[in-house]
Parts: C-alpha cells; sequence; structure tokens
C-alpha cells in the first residue's frame, strides 16, 4: 500500500485536543509508505477481506448487552437526563437523542436535548443548564472535553455523571464513576476499508477525506490504515483532511482533492453529514462516472443512494442501541456500579444488501436494520425493570 498523508503542525493538534475542535487546521501534503507487491499477498487479503465484508453486511445474530445487573435504578425516577450533542441536526444524533430518550423513559427518567453547535460557549451553556436544573446526569455526544472543561469540571463538582459518546478517553484517562467514554461504533472506517479492498480486488485508488474536527475522528481514520498496508499491497491511499468548520467549503474541497488525483476510483468521506458536499465536489471534477463514494455514521440519507447508485457503500451504527448503551453506562454511574465497557454494533451496506431492509426514518429508529431489537428487554431486565 502506498499512503500519502497529510501531517498535521504540532501547535494545531495541541489546539484540537484541548478545545478548538473546529478550528480548521491545516498541513502540507506528504508521502509516507511505500507500494509493495506480491500475488500471494494480494490474493490472501482479498479473500480475508471478502470474508470480512460478508460478516459487516449480514444482520446481528447476538447483541453484546452487559451481564451485571444495575441496583438501585428505582432511586431515580423523575429525574432529567441532558442530551447534549455536539450538533442537534446531524442525522446520526438525531437517531441517538430518540432512543436515549426511550431507553431513559423505561427506567423513569426524562430527557432533555440542548444542542451543542459546534461551540464550546453553547456546550458550556448546556452544561450549566443541566447543572441549575439539577440533572440526574450529562450525555455529551461527539464533544471533547477540553470543549467546555471548565463547565463540566463544575458539573463533576457538583456530583454530576457525564457521559461522553462517540469519543476515546484521551491518554491516560481511566473510565470512572464521574466521567466515562463510550467510544460506539469506532471501526466504521476500518469496515470501509475492507469493503474498498474488496470491491476493488485489491486494487483501489482511494482518496480517504479525513474529518480533523477531533482527535477521535482522526484516530478512527489512523486504525484503519494498516489493514490498507497488510492486506492489500496493491491499494493506494490517499488521506486528506476536511472540516465543518467550513461547510460551504466541502464540494470545492473535494473536486480538488479528486483533481489533484487524476487515477483515483474511490472516494471515502469519513462522516455523512459530509456526504452532499462530496457528491457535489465528484461531480464537478468530471470524474462522478469513474469514482465509487461511501462513507460512514450513516442514516436514510446516505442509504437512500445507494439505491440511486451515487453511493456505493454506506456504514451505520446502531442508535437505538447505542441510545440503550449510553444510558445503561450512565445509570451504573449513577448507583456507582459502573462504568463498564459498552459497545454499538453496526452494518455495512451496499447495493448487495440494501433492498433488505426498508430505508425509512421509522426502520433506523426501530434498530430493525441491524437485528431484532431484543437487546431492550435484556437491558430493561439489568435495570431491575420488567
Amino acid at each position: 500500500m502506498t499512503l500519502i498523508r497529510k501531517r498535521w503542525l504540532a501547535s494545531c493538534t495541541a489546539v484540537l485536543a484541548a478545545s478548538a475542535m473546529l478550528a480548521g487546521c491545516g498541513g502540507s501534503s506528504s508521502s509516507s509508505g511505500s507500494t509493495t507487491s506480491g500475488k500471494d499477498s494480494s490474493a490472501s487479503g482479498l479473500a480475508t477481506a471478502e470474508k470480512k465484508v460478508a460478516a459487516l453486511q449480514a444482520m446481528a445474530k447476538t447483541y453484546p448487552v452487559p451481564t451485571t445487573s444495575v441496583p438501585g435504578v428505582d432511586k431515580f425516577k423523575g429525574r432529567k437526563v441532558f442530551y447534549i450533542p455536539i450538533v442537534q441536526q446531524v442525522p446520526a444524533f438525531v437517531a441517538t437523542a430518540g432512543s436515549t430518550k426511550q431507553a431513559l423513559s423505561k427506567a423513569g427518567l426524562s430527557q432533555q436535548v440542548c444542542d451543542g453547535k459546534a461551540q464550546p460557549t453553547a456546550i458550556a451553556s448546556c452544561v450549566q443548564q443541566a447543572i441549575t436544573a439539577d440533572a440526574a446526569g450529562i450525555i455529551l455526544d461527539a464533544i471533547p472535553y477540553g470543549m467546555a472543561q471548565n463547565a463540566l469540571d463544575a458539573a463533576k463538582a457538583k456530583g454530576i455523571p457525564i457521559v461522553i459518546a462517540d469519543q476515546n478517553p484521551p491518554a491516560g484517562v481511566k473510565n470512572s464513576n464521574q466521567v466515562s467514554y463510550v467510544p460506539g461504533a469506532s471501526s466504521q472506517p476500518t469496515a470501509m476499508a475492507w469493503w474498498i479492498i474488496a470491491d476493488s480486488k485489491g486494487k483501489a485508488n482511494l482518496i480517504i477525506a479525513q474529518n480533523a474536527d477531533s482527535p477521535t475522528a482522526i484516530k478512527m481514520v489512523a486504525d484503519s490504515l494498516p489493514i490498507y498496508k497488510k492486506y492489500c499491497p496493491g491499494c493506494k491511499v490517499t488521506v486528506k483532511e476536511i472540516t465543518a468548520s467550513t461547510p460551504a467549503l466541502l464540494a470545492s474541497k473535494a473536486s480538488s482533492n479528486v483533481l489533484s488525483n487524476p487515477s483515483a476510483n474511490y472516494y471515502y468521506t469519513e462522516f455523512e453529514d459530509s456526504l452532499q458536499p462530496t457528491l457535489q465536489g465528484v461531480q464537478q471534477s468530471g470524474r462522478a462516472a469513474s469514482i465509487s463514494v461511501s462513507t460512514a455514521a450513516g442514516s436514510v440519507n446516505g442509504l437512500g443512494l445507494i439505491k440511486s447508485g451515487s453511493v456505493k457503500a454506506v456504514v451505520a451504527a446502531d442508535q437505538l442501541y447505542m441510545g440503550f448503551g449510553v444510558t445503561d453506562e450512565l445509570l451504573r454511574m449513577m448507583t456507582k456500579s459502573g462504568p463498564i465497557d459498552e459497545a454499538q454494533p453496526m452494518r455495512l451496506f451496499t447495493k448487495q444488501n440494501i433492498d433488505s431492509i426498508k430505508v425509512t426514518a421509522a426502520a433506523q429508529a426501530s434498530g430493525e436494520w441491524f437485528g431484532d431489537g431484543s437487546f431492550q428487554a435484556d437491558f430493561t431486565k439489568l435495570w431491575g425493570i420488567g
């Protein structure tokens, strides 16, 4: 695999890791790695990728529900939990807000959604509202702790437990009953790597549009790169940074990325919120017919485009399960019986399996894209309900 990647300036990385998640830092393109060859390794890698894709496309037969019970949940009936997503209107967060509300209601709690607006001041205001309301807990989604550290420290001082979803813990930080990280489906770029290797028969010339807005998004892509190196010696991977802080520039960025790599035949934009401008940019480049576009954190928007043929693959995470998972984590922290590792199922969708589901918001919310939803009864049993 040949890897071409933008390098971050050290000061820019430090800013992102601390709090300025949407600073839109840049860097210069450089090359690292080398192209390897060998028919045996290519054939072996392709066979492995095809097996992985088959498993990723299948419905879940079991769920990763915890096994230890959560005593004392009934003491918190009637209390309120604040759910604070980085940007409220993103489809994945809309779905998680709905599933978290559903899970909390089963435990006798209510939910208040507060839009983080991708701004530290707005996030801090949401946290302050939770403190004023004497919230039983706070669930942040895709928000690094540093974006509102002072406000979150104040919430901790008040004894309000904080779950941080869709983020990896910083190096050296361990989960506790005060703050716990639930990374979610952080291997979505890895799942996409398996599909790209299989679909290209080990010969992809790939552009990855990496979301530079958080250290976790950067790490998710970084964790996928060894898959290409080990299993696809005939692949070339170019990583380009994009940022949600300049949405009006996403289309021109996609067009530029394609035009600067005239041999590219695959384009993976990391999250679905950048998919529409990506498609626009690829179209503007004049190369739409020769580029296979894919994305992750998918919803009805991305999956619907598989049916039309403009998108070839989408990885979607089970947001209904995520709602129950983060609720379970928070209840464990509230009752001082946690935290534990909470997983999140995901599924790969392509033209091979898209017709097996209903591409509707209701179907996504119900969890039927992923399995039979039996985990709901399993969770409530752990909580001493029903």
